[in-house]
């Protein structure tokens, strides 16, 4: 199946070759990595992230002394009391999933949610950056290559360092209506 859909795609890209279509790509990977808003929108991210790791952490060692403690005391307790405390663990052990699939789910998570948020105005900055490199050099196309769908490029076509001098101009430019 790969291989079909790997030999439309050779097709369809040599006879937008043939046609005299100009393609170009970029490394929107090393962009980010090159702007600042986007280190920093990471970085805050990770930051939040760390934090909801460390309790969930502490929950689950608390989940998990709760149990050994059932455990060890198990053969004194009443029925009464097993009860009570299995119904406790069963409840921690819930609320522990719901805490991981709140936070840290794909894509609903509300940590992707928070990137995703963070990273929506650098995005469209940055595209904006891509549209006028690929308008002020009249490019049809441009790809990602930091996906993995280009598998051979000249660097002669990369437009990256051109979309990063681009966007720091129009960051500076927007810096300075915003003074």
């Amino acid at each position: 199946m790969k291989k079909i859909i790997l030999t439309i795609f050779i097709l369809n890209f040599s006879l937008l070759l043939s046609q005299g279509q100009k393609i170009g790509y970029v490394n929107m990977q090393y962009i980010y990595s090159q702007n600042e808003d986007a280190r920093l929108a990471h970085a805050d991210v990770e930051k939040e992230a760390k934090r909801l790791q460390v309790e969930y952490e502490n929950k689950a060692i608390y989940l998990d002394s709760l149990m050994q403690d059932y455990q060890k005391l198990e053969l004194m307790l009443t029925d009464e009391m097993k009860l009570e405390k299995q119904q406790k663990i069963q409840e921690l052990s819930f609320e522990l999933e719901n805490f991981q699939v709140q936070y840290f789910a794909q894509p609903n998570g509300e940590i992707y949610l928070m990137l995703e948020e963070r990273m929506a105005p650098i995005n469209t900055l940055i595209q904006s950056a891509i549209d006028k490199v690929a308008a002020e050099n009249s490019y049809d196309y441009i790809l990602d290559v930091s996906q993995g769908i280009v598998l051979y490029k000249l660097d002669s076509f990369d437009l990256t360092e051109l979309v990063i001098e681009k966007l720091n101009k129009m960051s500076i430019d927007n810096s300075n209506i915003q003074e």
